[in-house]
């Protein structure tokens, strides 16, 4: 079954590549995971309202914004009526096809990307649910009606998979303990945090005085990965369901145009002719963040670096 459902991924991406001459741009292409899991189908892990809806808010998003300007393939994983289903759709068949999942595929679609994507293109891991205490390990996957779950490292996830896919990356991840994802950068934390976990402080002057300091040093090489994530790694990730979502994911969603209130996937005007960059996204998310009080509680971060990252360019 997995070998089955590699080798399908795999065709849908190369069907959708195309064979250019070496005197032409390649364009760079779209490669992203989304995982919304609403653990409603095991009784040992504490169910999540909003993890889906999250998931097919920001893939729907992105799918609008990048449409006309970059070819992408987009693969959701969730936990469905019937079992954990995959959802393929490209560029080139924007129509969905559902595959449904009796095993753990999920390094697969990834290890698949590492044999397509190239230095120009952009890889997006986007993850909704729940991580593990303390480690912040991803709980991405359950055996139906039992009390089995597996879940994904750190360490896995980064030296396992992501090390070996080419292009520009980026981990987004709306989860408890999910700071313990972001490794350490060249720069120092500006975040500080009391002995409960909540934000103490945030040094905005620092952060701006090291952005400074760089244009006179020897910077060191930019960072593997980026990571955006909706805490640090002693804070937990809350949802809302009148917000209809995740805190980290509706802030994400708002800075990006999403209608949040008629759950619409919109192109907001502001992007055209402009570029959005990580630490853009970074600043929009901490923006459009509701209920500043729980901004304490569950403080978005992200790898500290002196370098920055385009995501989109509109110009």
């Amino acid at each position: 079954m997995r070998k089955m459902i590699l080798t399908f991924i795999a065709a849908v991406i190369l069907l959708s590549s195309c064979s250019l001459s070496p005197s032409v741009e390649i364009e760079p292409k779209l490669y992203m995971v989304a995982m919304g899991i609403g653990y409603d189908k095991t009784e040992s892990i504490r169910p999540l309202d909003c993890t889906k809806g999250d998931m097919n808010a920001i893939t729907e998003q992105i799918r609008l914004m990048v449409g006309g300007m970059m070819d992408y393939e987009i693969v959701t994983y969730s936990d469905e009526e019937d079992g954990f289903t995959l959802r393929v759709s490209s560029s080139q068949d924007p129509q969905e096809k559902v595959i449904p999942v009796l095993g753990d595929p999920v390094d697969e679609i990834l290890k698949s990307f590492s044999d397509e994507a190239d230095e120009n293109d952009l890889v997006i891991f986007y993850y909704a649910g729940h991580g593990e205490d303390v480690t912040g390990d991803l709980v991405y996957h359950y055996r139906y009606g039992t009390n089995d779950y597996e879940s994904l490292s750190v360490r896995d996830l980064n030296d396992d998979i992501l090390s070996k896919i080419k292009g520009r990356k980026l981990l987004i991840l709306d989860s408890c303990y999910s700071g313990n994802f972001i490794e350490e950068g060249d720069l120092e934390p500006t975040h500080s945090y009391d002995g409960k976990g909540n934000l103490e402080s945030f040094d905005l002057f620092s952060s701006i005085r090291l952005s400074f300091e760089a244009l006179n040093s020897d910077a060191p090489a930019k960072p593997e990965s980026y990571v955006l994530s909706a805490a640090s790694d002693v804070q937990s990730s809350y949802e809302n369901k009148t917000l209809g979502h995740g805190y980290f994911t509706y802030a994400l969603l708002s800075y990006l145009g999403y209608d949040t209130e008629s759950e619409t996937a919109t192109y907001d005007a502001r992007f055209t002719n402009d570029v959005i960059t990580v630490q853009g996204l970074y600043e929009g998310i901490v923006e459009n963040f509701p209920f500043k009080e729980e901004y304490k509680n569950s403080t978005p971060s992200i790898t500290p670096s002196r370098y920055d990252m385009v995501l989109f360019d509109f110009r």
